[in-house]
Parts: structure tokens; C-alpha cells; sequence
């Protein structure tokens, strides 16, 4: 197994330029996992794994079943953890081809419960939707005009590895609009004026909740197509609620509904 130290060695570049410029994942169509755990959920999802990096200082337990499967390369603790993103990372970093997340891939079921998240920025939000979306058991989750590139290492170790576990539509407004009226998905759409209870709708049949950044509301688009407009009622002096947390709230509601039938 090959070790190296420097960070002039072009391999330790590489893995930096992959982690830190959004142009160089998207221009090589490859991008880096860190932590065992989040490696296998990829492997699982049949991600092509290009490259195993592992640091003998930190992990000691052998993985001699990857090691020879896969080309890996030893790092020195210094190099890993200038590279590790979390704070006590365990020692595995890869590198991955990454895949297309086009709408017209996604595998919906009879019923699909599918959640759009418009214009979302912040990495944290996003990762954190996806886990709960993968929680809840949701269909499919569409990104429509993403602001944050969906392999970001943020969204990776904040979605615990299941971005790789979940089905996910990358869009523009209009085409996700398009998507769902031509597979006849009820559009539920998050407000705050002009709207109702979210617990008084009925998210039993094929639906899809629309979420939308807290700094400003969806889009007209939505507003004008929607089936359902709906908020969450709020008692305090805050009209508004983080991004993830608005999401898990009706998803849930939603999730009771259709386990009651």
C-alpha cells in the first residue's frame, strides 16, 4: 500500500481540489466521502468507487477485504486530517464517480410521497432534509433550482450518508411542475398568507410537499399551480421556521396519515 506524507504530492491536491472548488467535482464528475460508514452506504448504492484512502495512524482495525479490492492509498495523519471534515473523523476517505440525478430516472411507486425543496443554500438544510426524508420512508426527494452543488461535503456528512440512499431529482421549477402533473402528483405547497392548517389536508393520495428557503417564499410558479397552499401555525412573534425543520414537521403529518390507511 502506498504512503504518502507531503502535501506537495499530487494525489493529496487532487483530494483538496475535489473537496474545496464545486467546478472540480463537477468537471471530473467525481467527488469525496469521508468515514467508513457513509463509504459503504455509497458502495451499497452502486457507487463506483475510483479510490480508497485510508490512515493507519488513526484506524487500526484492518479492512484487508477492501484494501484488496480496492486500490487504496495509505495518508499520514497530517495529510488526513488537513482533508477530514468532521470533527474526529475515522480514518477512511474515497473518492467516487459521481451520478446524474435527472427527474425522469426516478423510480415512483403507486403512491408516491415526494418532498421538493426549492432553492435551497445551505448545505446543512439540505443533508438534513434528506435524513428525513430517508426516515420517513419518502419516494423521492427533488431539488428544483439548487443553489448549493449536491455533492458538497457539507451535505454529505451533515445527510449521514444518506444522500446516497435516497432517490433525488435535481430540476428546474418548471420541469419539477411538469414532472408531477404528467405523473398526477398533488401539489402541496408551504406558505404563509393565503393558506390553511397544514393538519386539515390530506396527504393520503399521491402528493408532494413544497418547501421553500426561509430569506424568501416559492415562487410564483408554485403558488399558481398548487392543489394546497398550507402553513404551520406558529404562536410566537417568529412568521417562520428553519428550512429542515418546517420539512420534517409536515412530512411527518403526512406520514401519519398514510400509515392510518
Amino acid at each position: 500500500m502506498k504512503y504518502i506524507e507531503s502535501k506537495n504530492n499530487d494525489i493529496f491536491k487532487n483530494i483538496k481540489r475535489l473537496l474545496l472548488k464545486p467546478k472540480n467535482r463537477k468537471k471530473s464528475k467525481k467527488f469525496v466521502v469521508e468515514g467508513l460508514k457513509e463509504i459503504m452506504l455509497c458502495l451499497e448504492s452502486n457507487y463506483n468507487l475510483i479510490e480508497l484512502f485510508v490512515c493507519s495512524e488513526i484506524h487500526n482495525k484492518k479492512h484487508d477485504d477492501l484494501y484488496v479490492k480496492y486500490k487504496t492509498t495509505n495518508l499520514s495523519k497530517n495529510l488526513y486530517k488537513e482533508l477530514s471534515y468532521k470533527e474526529k473523523g475515522d480514518g477512511f476517505l474515497a473518492i467516487f464517480h459521481s451520478k446524474e440525478f435527472n427527474l425522469n430516472q426516478l423510480i415512483l411507486t403507486e403512491n408516491p410521497f415526494i418532498l421538493v425543496v426549492e432553492s435551497p443554500e445551505k448545505p446543512g438544510n439540505i443533508g438534513a432534509i434528506l435524513r428525513t426524508a430517508d426516515a420517513a420512508g419518502i419516494d423521492a426527494v427533488i431539488i428544483a433550482n439548487p443553489k448549493t452543488e449536491i455533492y458538497n461535503p457539507n451535505i454529505i456528512r451533515s445527510s449521514l450518508g444518506s444522500i446516497f440512499s435516497s432517490q433525488i431529482g435535481i430540476g428546474k421549477t418548471k420541469e419539477v411542475i411538469e414532472f408531477l402533473k404528467k405523473n398526477k402528483i398533488k401539489i402541496i405547497s408551504t406558505l404563509i398568507k393565503n393558506s390553511v392548517d397544514y393538519s386539515t389536508v390530506k396527504f393520503t393520495g399521491p402528493c408532494a410537499i413544497i418547501v421553500g428557503t426561509e430569506s424568501s417564499t416559492l415562487s410564483d410558479d408554485w403558488i399558481n399551480i398548487s392543489d394546497e397552499l398550507i402553513n404551520i401555525p406558529m404562536k410566537g412573534k417568529m412568521d417562520s421556521l428553519n428550512l429542515s425543520v418546517t420539512a420534517a414537521i409536515v412530512i411527518f403529518e403526512a406520514l401519519k396519515q398514510r400509515n392510518a390507511n
